[in-house]
């Protein structure tokens, strides 16, 4: 194929545009705005599902609480039903040792039951404290995370002008090459992943490889509009003044 150099030369320009829109397309991907917001909110995540523990915890020590309470108090109102009958008096004595020993029972009871229901507080306050404590990481995750959207959504925007703009000027450039041209370019792009590349001492751009001298001396006495490509990578290879 023959084509005018410097319609050649805009190849180069064109593949540039590719290469810029390839590295944005990746900054999308890759962009560390997401990455810091996909981070708070894995860190939101943890402190909420701890929140939640930590709640069904108080729950339960709640209910364990009540019963003990309820228990206690059972207790209290049996020490005082019994402690009233032996003050009565009329008992007899064997009454009155069945008494004694069950309010013996009942004095280690309670005390078994309130030091029980002191360490179930103990752990009720502390519980208490992680809900209190991980409610506060949330909300204060949820200030950042907003704060973090914000950010990201900025940096989308930028992106997507950026992109708009690249394709702008990728349409204008390829609208300007012949069709024969662009459909070679196009097909080069899609094998080697580069649609032109310059031929920079004897070293292809593309490929990166230093082409043998054989090459060289055939690429450089090809006529100036003929279109040529690199012997290693396939790809369009546009001669300039340092080829």
């Amino acid at each position: 194929m023959k084509a005018d150099p410097q319609l050649q030369r805009r190849l180069v320009d064109l593949a540039d545009l590719d290469i810029r829109l390839s590295g944005l397309a990746h900054r999308r991907q890759e962009l560390p705005e997401q990455a810091a917001l996909d981070e708070l909110e894995a860190e939101r995540r943890s402190a909420a599902e701890s929140a939640a523990r930590a709640s069904i915890q108080v729950e339960d020590l709640d209910r364990a609480i009540a019963k003990l309470k309820s228990d206690l108090q059972a207790v209290r109102k049996r020490r005082a039903s019994d402690s009233s009958m032996l003050g009565a008096g009329g008992l007899s004595e064997r009454q009155s040792t069945e008494l004694e020993y069950e309010l013996g029972s009942l004095a280690r009871r309670e005390e078994n039951l309130e030091a029980e229901l002191a360490e179930l507080d103990e752990r009720h306050s502390a519980l208490s404290a992680d809900v209190q404590h991980s409610g506060d990481m949330v909300s204060d995750l949820d200030a950042r995370i907003a704060t973090a959207v914000s950010e990201r959504d900025v940096a989308l925007a930028d992106l997507e002008d950026a992109v708009t703009a690249a394709l702008a000027e990728r349409a204008r450039e390829a609208g300007e090459l012949p069709e024969d041209l662009l459909a070679l370019y196009t097909r080069s792009a899609e094998s080697a992943g580069v649609g032109a590349a310059t031929l920079n001492g004897n070293r292809c751009t593309a490929c990166a490889m230093d082409l043998d001298r054989s090459s060289v001396s055939s690429l450089r006495a090809a006529a100036a509009d003929e279109v040529v490509t690199c012997p290693e990578c396939g790809v369009i290879v546009v001669r300039t003044a340092t080829s």
